[in-house]
């Protein structure tokens, strides 16, 4: 089973991997919160910012990432409600994975228990990337306290993965290749307005966990058309035109034929990394206009 379950490559690393991650963190706005919620695949550390009457969002991050992408972000998604960052159990951060995580059954679990751990009973999923996926994936398995979905670049949930971009990520595992899994990852993320000192601690962070940390977790399968059609959840997908993750104009189309409430956007221009402006513009209205109807409802 040990084989099965992430782990940092050595002490070292660990000590390597998590300073680069509290840097990172260092730039998220205060007060903030942190603890850890049981589940049986492993404490999860889940941060959090932000008071009000709203639903709660929570924020998924994107694979061998943390809570810390969502520093540019979280001030804006935190007005009028609490912001919630989980750091995914088997990712190169502060969670502790106990038990193999292998199947999207598995993984909604987790997460339902996260939620349920909380004391939840709604919230708006935010994710990017693999987070994106994870998102997608509970409102399919797990509605019950999902009120909305808004996932960017969301891998293989709407469109197959570029071979480019695979080959990509299987070079920047080799040994000595330290240089080219810069320039990948730059050139990956893309332009994202977001300030140059936090992309810096966010690069050097992503580049230590690539380094220092064995993820053994499901990769994200695609989503079926069926599995797509039952998503009655509210969904905001936005997709970088330009990413090397994905064919954006394929996935958007697939999302707006098969979701039945779903509103897409390509951004022209944007890469894999969230486009801050965006993000933090078109969420916030995005989940207000989601409780208004759930008010209207009432």
């Amino acid at each position: 089973m040990a084989d099965k379950i992430s782990s940092f490559a050595d002490d070292a690393a660990r000590t390597r991997v998590l300073a680069a991650y509290d840097r990172a963190m260092a730039h998220w706005p205060q007060p903030r919160g942190e603890r850890d919620v049981e589940t049986r695949f492993g404490a999860t550390r889940v941060y959090s910012y932000g008071t009000g009457d709203g639903i709660p969002v929570v924020l998924l991050h994107g694979q061998s990432a943390t809570p810390a992408e969502w520093a540019p972000h979280v001030a804006a998604l935190a007005e009028g409600r609490t912001v919630l960052a989980v750091d995914r159990v088997g990712e190169p951060g502060y969670s502790t994975q106990t038990a193999p995580i292998t199947t999207q059954d598995d993984t909604a679990a987790w997460l339902e228990e996260v939620l349920a751990g909380l004391g939840l009973e709604r919230a708006h999923l935010v994710g990017h990337s693999y987070g994106g996926w994870v998102a997608l994936n509970q409102a399919v398995r797990f509605p019950g306290r999902v009120v909305s979905v808004s996932a960017y670049d969301p891998p293989r949930a709407l469109a197959p993965l570029r071979a480019g971009f695979v080959l990509g990520a299987i070079a920047g595992l080799l040994p000595g290749g330290e240089n080219f899994q810069r320039r990948w990852i730059t050139r990956l993320v893309g332009g994202t307005g977001a300030a140059p000192e936090v992309e810096e601690d966010q690069t050097e962070l992503t580049l230590e966990a690539i380094r220092g940390h064995r993820v053994r977790l499901l990769p994200p399968p695609s989503m079926s058309d069926e599995e797509l059609r039952s998503l009655k959840t509210p969904a905001l997908i936005m997709l970088g035109a330009e990413s090397a993750v994905h064919d954006a104009r394929r996935a958007e189309a697939r999302a707006s034929a098969l979701m039945p409430d779903v509103r897409t956007e390509i951004v022209p221009g944007a890469g894999h990394g969230i486009p801050v402006e965006l993000l933090n513009s078109r969420v916030p209205a995005f989940v207000r206009e989601v409780e208004q109807g759930l008010a209207g409802q009432d």
